[in-house]
């Protein structure tokens, strides 16, 4: 946003700020919530500290200090976070994807050399899982976690651990399991999904101009379960096959009901690459992977931060008159 789009809806803004930062207990720290949420709506290359605190005029230490060593929780904020972003989302579907921070370095937290699809390579980077609302028109980030490798446990890892303040019960876990307990926390706010969806493939949208090929059937190596329709153990194949290929490209399993019609069943499968036009806004306009700091913390605040500014955003597309609550 340009410093005049700011000044128009600042009303809204401080609003906004005031009720995604009322859970922390002291009036400088809610401040300088707002401050860097706004850091992050202005316009600029770079939506590090440093950038930010020029282009506020501000000191930069006060954004480091907010984002590094006070005392403020995540988890709090990202409840009233989803909450919000719930409402204003009205999700058909939550995704559970994961995406790169590409890094330079090796002094940022659980950065290893990993398969990135940011990167669509192996390379330097940290890895974010996350969960997402998602409907036709928008999206929005729930809740995330970085990603620890194998290499940043054990005795080896324990003075970069100590550097960025890992906490002594984060450690190599599964990208599904950091998923469940996403979904979990969520579930303990009642935020639960109709449709939950997830992808292990990353890349560009497919064309649609393709036939799909729907079949009822058993996964192997399952211990067979009911199904909703009573049927034992049989789930949903979904191929896509474009007109232009020898054989399908892609596959879905869902476990929905046997009734669900075709084109819901297509429909929802595509759903998750409503998100990729939201990662795109969330990294080159909020700054996503732009946080520079070396603490453990501090990559969870940045990215619940970002996550704010996205919802605002998300806010002003979707209802851009609405007046501020009382």
């Amino acid at each position: 946003m340009r410093v005049d789009e700011l000044s128009a809806c600042r009303a809204r803004l401080e609003e906004f700020a005031g009720e995604v930062f009322t859970p922390l207990a002291r009036a400088d720290q809610r401040v300088k919530g707002g401050l860097y949420l706004r850091g992050l709506l202005l316009d600029g290359r770079r939506k590090s500290m440093q950038p930010m605190a020029g282009r506020l005029g501000v000191d930069h230490q006060q954004l480091q200090q907010f984002m590094t060593t006070s005392t403020w929780q995540v988890e709090a904020v990202r409840a009233r976070l989803a909450r919000r972003a719930v409402a204003v989302v009205r999700p058909q579907v939550w995704v559970v994807d994961d995406t790169g921070f590409p890094k330079d370095g090796v002094s940022s937290p659980a950065v290893a050399r990993q398969y990135s699809g940011t990167l669509g390579k192996v390379g330097n980077c940290q890895i974010g899982v996350s969960v997402h609302a998602a409907s036709d028109t928008a999206s929005c980030p729930l809740s995330w976690r970085l990603f620890v490798p194998r290499s940043w446990d054990g005795p080896d890892a324990a003075g970069r651990r100590a550097r960025c303040q890992i906490p002594d019960g984060e450690c190599h876990r599964p990208k599904w399991q950091l998923a469940l307990e996403m979904l979990d926390e969520l579930a303990a706010l009642r935020l639960r999904p109709a449709v939950l969806v997830a992808d292990a493939g990353y890349g560009a949208k497919a064309a649609m101009a393709s036939r799909f090929v729907f079949l009822r059937v058993r996964l192997a190596g399952r211990r067979p379960k009911p199904a909703a329709d009573g049927v034992i153990g049989l789930v949903h194949l979904i191929a896509q096959w474009p007109e232009d290929e020898a054989e399908p490209v892609k596959y879905w399993i869902s476990n929905l009901p046997a009734d669900i019609p075709a084109r819901d069943l297509v429909r929802l499968a595509k759903s998750r690459w409503r998100i990729e036009h939201d990662y795109r806004e969330l990294k080159t306009t909020l700054g996503l992977d732009h946080f520079e700091g070396r603490s453990f913390t501090g990559w969870h605040r940045h990215v619940t931060l970002v996550s704010a500014a996205h919802l605002f955003l998300t806010e002003q597309r979707t209802c851009p008159k609405a007046p501020a609550r009382a």
